[in-house]
């Protein structure tokens, strides 16, 4: 139908300008901190911007039901300020038939937001914890504080520098290894200088030790051998996996149903309330969008954004309490959603009668146009 098609478009380009906007102000924020943690050494220029593309589906996940509803709100505001909406009253359309024209969009929307929110946001979040963890296991090398002696490889030996020239160089350098299954015995290290090198091939970090000796003990401490040498490569077990501590946003959303605690049921609510917002939000829209002609379209923009921030509210403290196991996790945010369509409903029978007192005459059931 040409009315479908107008709604839709109407709504849809609406949607698009704010979820550009919210999403490039809400971006740019992330960006700052990224760049802020890059400038003190904790990431790489390159991890910067993988780092923003993972973020980017997880932040579209979390404003795109604001953006439908300001969407909405933008578009049904601009009709009855032009006074379209009147001529549509006029020839019988209802806010059931509003709502019916405009499932549509609403059916895409919750279907992206549902996808982002189940999906993609957790495997985003995932990634982003493999690259922080690779990262961090690459650094464990670069992280020597010359003038200090540091364990490494678990506790399984200990390294000394003396001073540092630049931040890939060390002097006198000093690096003592327990046995170990490989070694039985005892190796000390000295050099008059270290260098950093980070081999990209084989994924290792090393240590090029110039000028020094290698001793060896045994078991009693005995010195059984001694080697001078010109340069020498020692391995830091730097590249051994670290894998930091995931927060529940990066599990996949199947297995936040076998896990069945409460942070698990928490975490699921508040992804299915991506795509479940949606549908309230749009028949919260229709009666909250409706302006005098000389009010303007952003005259009730206000009142629908704190129903909105309310709403955002009441999802906050249930997810609290879930997590909590104060209320059962099966039920969730199921007490929300009534409150939701309750509200919408009284919204919008309290709207049709307002339009039938204005119209005189009871608004005729919709007409296919």
């Amino acid at each position: 139908m040409i009315l479908s098609r107008y709604l839709n478009r109407e709504v849809f380009t609406s949607t698009l300008a704010i979820l550009g906007v919210l999403f490039a102000i809400f971006l740019s924020q992330r960006i700052v901190k990224y760049l802020a943690q890059a400038a003190s050494g904790d990431i790489t220029g390159t991890m910067v911007w993988q780092m923003v593309l993972l973020y980017s589906p997880v932040l579209l996940g979390f404003l795109l039901p604001l953006a439908f509803f300001l969407g909405c709100l933008l578009a049904f505001s601009r009709l009855y300020v032009d006074s379209e909406m009147a001529v549509l009253r006029s020839v019988g359309v209802s806010e059931r038939k509003l709502i019916s024209l405009l499932i549509p969009i609403a059916v895409v929307v919750a279907l992206i937001g549902g996808a982002v929110a189940l999906w993609l946001a957790p495997v985003a979040n995932e990634t982003t914890y493999q690259i922080r963890d690779e990262h961090a296991s690459k650094l464990e090398l670069s992280m020597l504080e010359p003038g200090r002696f540091q364990i490494f490889q678990e506790g399984e030996g200990v390294v000394y520098a003396d001073s540092s020239d630049n931040p890939s160089h060390l002097g006198n350098f000093f690096l003592a290894e327990l046995p170990a299954d490989n070694n039985p015995y005892t190796r000390i290290i000295s050099a008059k200088s270290a260098e950093r090198y980070y081999d990209e091939e084989l994924d290792k970090n090393y240590l090029q030790l110039n000028d020094g000796l290698v001793y060896e003990l045994d078991a009693d401490k005995n010195v059984r051998k001694i080697t001078e040498f010109e340069h020498y490569y020692a391995r830091l077990e730097a590249e051994r996996s670290i894998v930091s501590r995931r927060k529940i946003s990066a599990t996949p959303t199947m297995d936040l149903f076998q896990a069945g605690d409460g942070d698990s049921w928490a975490e699921l609510h508040w992804r299915l309330a991506v795509p479940l917002s949606v549908p309230f939000l749009l028949f919260l829209a229709i009666p909250l969008s409706r302006v005098r002609p000389r009010e303007g379209k952003f005259a009730k923009m206000l009142p629908a954004l704190m129903v909105y921030i309310g709403y955002i509210v009441l999802i906050v403290v249930f997810r609290k309490w879930v997590e909590a196991e104060k209320i059962p996790g099966w039920l969730g945010f199921i007490p929300i959603y009534i409150v939701m369509g309750l509200l919408a409903a009284r919204l919008l029978y309290a709207h049709g009668r307002a339009n039938t007192k204005n119209n005189g005459t009871p608004a005729v059931k919709g007409s296919d146009s």
